[in-house]
């Protein structure tokens, strides 16, 4: 296999030895072609500056998987005068090098970063151990730490939602499936849930009790599945109009709530039978949230918040008007007590005297997607899109690696101060669809329009 010339060889299997090999691939890819082809005529075509791709296929960097995907693409089929298609049987070999490569760049960076354990210098530390120290110091120092990022191959992921005992992570895909994951070893944990849904699948919710997972699609259909066996314990149940883009539980997980255009609510006593209950709410524009209190709030193209009381699913006060522009997302505390509403800013409520509390955090670009308040309270994150439109209503064919929008950003406050506990969380190429905090409050999923899944570790709120 060629081989970039240099003063010394790395060591087989190293990250330095891949990358170089990964990039002789390409190379060999581009040696193949019949047509004669310049940097600059690749680069154009792949959407890409010519330094970015001579530092390729160089060996200088390992690029984002888009770039590295989009040469691909160009190569294969660059003769032809148009990229390869997202379906071309030799593009999975080709993730899963780039994949690989991946993966020892993200150990380089721990061995690299990893400080020597000095007191015993013949003890042997373990991969597990490193990692252990390397996580451990940067929460010290109150600096985020992210892992491998997953779940590349399932045409985007459109929600996250971690299990009550945060053992399992539930994504939605546009592959029209559900994917559980093990949290502690950040791989699948089995087959993908599919059946039922005929578009792609936009939220995801485990039931308080950890019993059931509820998803539901663009198509509007809503599935309750069984987490334990995998299998779907009822036909698709169907949201009054839309697409059904939030689900919700009560916190007895007796009833369902999926929201489209308005609410349906079900009792779901009996999970192979559920029972429609009622249908509320008009006009709504952002997902629902429901508090450990019994309350429900849905939020409105009117820039209004509405309460309501879950066991009579009437109206609960007046609405809550803190907005110009519509309201765009929801989050209630773990204790009920405060309701963050957001579109352009977040603003705060105390839910005893329905009045808002504090200035309106402003810190964020763009429309705000998702709220996610932290299980322990201390930390509040909003996602932010940087474009004014939001994608999920976008019912064109996407092709996220030739066109990507604008990368979102995810903010994050400690609740003391109401000031920022980090710098934004960025990573993603293109807009992240779904977020959401582990049990313990220090695990921080993500997932969007590049097909990863993003496990972050957030610093401890300093006091």
């Amino acid at each position: 296999m060629e081989r970039q010339p240099g003063n010394s060889s790395p060591e087989r299997g190293s990250y330095e030895a891949e990358l170089q090999a990964s990039a002789a691939e390409l190379r060999s890819l581009r040696n193949r072609l019949s047509t004669p082809s310049t940097l600059g005529q690749i680069a154009d075509r792949a959407g890409a500056s010519p330094s970015a791709v001579s530092q390729v296929l160089s060996a200088k960097i390992h690029p984002s998987q888009n770039l590295y995907m989009a040469l691909v693409r160009v190569l294969l089929t660059y003769d032809s005068g148009s990229r390869a298609p997202q379906n071309h049987p030799e593009l999975q070999r080709w993730r899963d090098r780039w994949r690989r490569v991946q993966e020892l760049k993200e150990r380089h960076k721990i061995d690299s970063r990893s400080p020597r354990r000095a007191s015993n210098p013949t003890e042997p530390v373990t991969a597990h151990g490193l990692a252990e120290q390397v996580v451990v110091a940067a929460m010290r120092r109150g600096e985020r730490v992210q892992m491998f990022p997953m779940a590349d191959d399932l045409e985007g992921v459109w929600d996250v939602d971690f299990s009550p005992d945060g053992r399992l992570l539930a994504t939605a895909h546009g592959l029209r499936t559900v994917q559980l994951w093990d949290t502690i070893a950040q791989r699948r944990a089995g087959q993908a849930l599919v059946g039922g849904h005929i578009e792609q699948v936009q939220t995801v919710r485990f039931s308080p009790n950890g019993e059931l997972l509820a998803s539901g699609s663009h198509d509007g259909r809503i599935m309750l599945w069984d987490v334990s066996t995998g299998r779907s314990l009822c036909h698709p149940l169907a949201v009054s109009s839309g697409r059904a883009w939030s689900i919700a539980f009560s916190p007895d997980s007796r009833l369902l709530l999926g929201a489209g255009r308005t609410v349906r609510v079900w009792d779901i006593t009996d999970p192979e039978q559920p029972e429609g209950v009622a249908k509320i709410g008009a006009n709504l524009s952002a997902g629902i949230a429901v508090s450990s209190k019994g309350l429900l709030v849905t939020g409105h193209t009117d820039g209004a918040a509405q309460v309501w009381n879950l066991e009579t699913l009437e109206k609960d006060g007046t609405p809550l008007r803190g907005h110009t522009g519509e309201v765009t997302a929801l989050a209630f505390s773990p204790d009920g007590n405060v309701l963050a509403t957001a579109s352009r800013a977040v603003q705060l409520w105390d839910m005893d005297s329905r009045a808002m509390s504090g200035e309106p955090l402003t810190d964020t670009d763009g429309l705000i997607h998702t709220l996610s308040f932290s299980p322990d309270s201390q930390l509040l994150t909003a996602v932010a899109h940087p474009d004014a439109e939001d994608p999920r209503v976008d019912d064109e064919e996407d092709d996220s690696e030739e066109t990507l929008d604008p990368a979102a950003a995810a903010h994050v406050w400690q609740t003391s101060s109401w000031k920022a506990a980090c710098a934004p969380l960025t990573g993603h190429a293109g807009m992240i669809w779904g977020a959401g905090f582990s049990p313990d409050s220090r695990l921080y999923a993500t997932g969007g329009a590049d097909g990863l899944l993003r496990l972050w570790i957030l610093p401890t709120p300093r006091t």
